[in-house]
């Protein structure tokens, strides 16, 4: 509905706004770069640019507020690894994740919830880092990572199994809308797998979702196409547009324009235009 056609809200009561502050937090997200990696264009955005090689960030959320300490995905750990069995792969001394937390001024077991956008190895290789913390998967997740389909099987690497983490670390989320904490929610975005997942996050910005691979780079979020590498071409679709609906802003896993430790200024979805312009400035530097 138009904003003209609304009715006239009642008058704001000051007593009744702080105490929904205080019922809602709001929470700082800071993004670290837990790696990098040298892919095909056409990965990052469906039927297009094949052949055209890019270098992508892998970006995790860390996520401070009503006293607690969240991590979204943890990033990659092995380079090499990746390396010997995918696509060049790299990490600079602050972009691990004990030198990414370092920055920030963390330490591992100050860390209270990680969540898992999904289990794809640039996403939980480091889950084992943080053995105190209350682990958060989609249950489809988890059950699609134990028989992938072939073109993903490599990217299961079972590392969020990797000692001392097991089963019972982890809860399995089966509810739309799920609430981690107070202004804190899991939503449903598959398509890039079918137990995928983003957070809702209330901001002093908005609601920034961090999205993982749902919306992973501004082409992705100007254009409302999927990345490239899919389980559900038409899930994928619908979670693109589900996100531009839910949130303000978005931080997405691959997003090539945001600076390391960014805590604000993330994309806006309402302002498609400014996320076009940055997806030609990419497109840009990658012919150049």
């Amino acid at each position: 509905m138009p904003a003209a056609d609304r009715p006239t809200p009642p008058p704001a009561d000051s007593r009744a706004v702080q105490a929904h502050a205080t019922k809602t937090p709001t929470y700082r997200v800071t993004a670290l770069n837990v790696g990098n990696m040298r892919v095909d264009a056409s990965e990052m955005s469906y039927g297009r640019d094949f052949g055209r090689k890019v270098d992508i960030p892998v970006w995790c959320a860390a996520i401070e507020g009503n006293g607690k300490r969240v991590i979204v995905d943890t990033g990659i750990s092995d380079p090499q690894w990746v390396a010997r069995l995918m696509c060049p792969s790299w990490q600079a001394p602050e972009e691990t994740i004990d030198g990414a937390l370092d920055v920030l001024g963390w330490t591992r077991d100050s860390v209270d919830i990680v969540i898992n956008s999904h289990l794809h190895h640039d996403h939980c290789a480091n889950n084992s880092a943080f053995p105190q913390a209350e682990f958060f998967v989609s249950l489809a997740e988890w059950e699609y990572a134990q028989s992938p389909m072939s073109n993903q099987q490599v990217l299961y690497n079972q590392s969020w199994l990797d000692h001392p983490l097991g089963l019972f670390d982890y809860t399995m989320v089966q509810q739309d809308f799920y609430e981690v904490l107070p202004g804190l929610r899991l939503i449903r975005t598959p398509g890039h797998t079918p137990g995928h997942q983003s957070l809702l996050v209330n901001t002093d910005e908005g609601v920034l979702c961090v999205s993982g691979d749902a919306v992973n780079a501004r082409e992705s979020l100007a254009e409302g196409v999927p990345c490239g590498l899919l389980w559900s071409t038409e899930h994928a679709l619908e979670s693109v547009q589900r996100i531009r609906a839910l949130a303000d802003r978005v931080l997405m896993c691959h997003d090539t324009q945001i600076e390391k430790f960014q805590e604000c200024g993330f994309p806006l979805t309402t302002t498609v235009a400014d996320a076009e312009t940055a997806a030609a400035h990419d497109s840009q530097e990658a012919q150049a």
